[in-house]
């Protein structure tokens, strides 16, 4: 199953209803080489791309497009608790 992740899912400088989808504390200790560690450790491919996230389209961004055999929301919390 391909999944689309954005950096901004875990931007800590956005609110919740902008479109981070982690706790503030998790979301303070995010670096897109961090994410890109984990996402590594979880031994998943992915391809990480320049992006504009919808809600923010005015901010760049980086999308990672995952093979995962897990829904996005699981892999969301699975990186909120690596990081």
């Amino acid at each position: 199953m391909t999944l689309t992740l954005y950096s901004q899912y875990f931007n800590p400088k956005i609110s919740k209803s902008k479109g981070r989808r982690i706790s503030l504390e998790a979301a303070r200790k995010f670096s897109e080489s961090k994410l890109e560690e984990i996402l590594r450790s979880l031994r998943f491919q992915f391809e990480a791309r320049e992006a504009h996230y919808a809600r923010l389209p005015w901010e760049p961004c980086k999308m990672y497009v995952v093979e995962a055999n897990v829904k996005k929301s699981t892999l969301i919390e699975l990186i909120e608790r690596k990081l």
